[in-house]
């Protein structure tokens, strides 16, 4: 509490608390060179924050429709064996959920991911025990860019003020649009210029962040 203001925070999952985003450029540069296709990291931030085939579309200016689904059912393969082995989270999302819980600040996760893979991704990674709900693509109508997901985990959370975190340029549009501040985490997944509709712009998370985005 900041003044007698109650606050809650709601976190994007992929590239804000695990490193999801960067397995997912591994597995496409692996796969498209199989097909020849060198990935630049224009090509690579444009694949990344949207749904898989949102992602496997954009290689439509390479592949034709055979490929495409065969580079679908590739992809998912081998991103499930990559979030299975080599999912990590980030010390800073880690240290500030912890301070939060401590805190005794509700905590959300809302993801373009659906729900059943962001809870796996937090239990693989020890981080489902400082988050006290989800809300994933499948239980809103529309994925972010819309607002629905930040409506959604702001309404469960119920408090005075939501601070949203976010990497990427829809997710950032999404929290805006449902009235939240935003403090964009820039890892390098989307090029900088693309985060300056956030409230805020860092290179990590931490709870003093927050902290302001919620007093200000």
């Amino acid at each position: 509490m900041i003044r007698g203001v109650e606050f809650g925070v709601v976190f994007d999952c992929d590239g804000v608390l695990v490193n999801t985003e960067e397995l997912g450029w591994q597995v496409w540069r692996s796969l498209a060179g199989d097909y020849g296709v060198e990935l630049t990291l224009s090509d690579l931030r444009a694949v990344t924050g949207c749904t898989d085939e949102e992602s496997v579309s954009y290689f439509g200016k390479w592949l034709d429709k055979p490929a495409l689904l065969e580079l679908g059912t590739r992809f998912a393969a081998a991103f499930a064996a990559a979030r299975q082995n080599d999912l990590r989270s980030y010390a800073d999302a880690r240290e500030t959920l912890k301070d939060l819980r401590a805190r005794g600040i509700p905590v959300a996760v809302a993801s373009n991911s659906m729900t059943g893979d962001v809870e796996a991704a937090l239990g693989r990674t020890g981080l489902d025990g400082l988050v006290d709900g989800v809300v994933g693509a499948d239980q809103v109508a529309a994925p972010k860019p819309a607002p629905d997901m930040y409506e959604r985990a702001a309404a469960w959370l119920a408090r005075d003020v939501v601070v949203a975190v976010e990497d990427s340029p829809a997710g950032i549009a999404s929290a805006r649009a449902a009235g939240l501040p935003v403090l964009a985490v820039d890892r390098g997944a989307f090029d900088p210029a693309s985060l300056v509709e956030a409230t805020a712009v860092a290179p990590v998370v931490s709870y003093p962040q927050l902290e302001a985005l919620a007093s200000a």
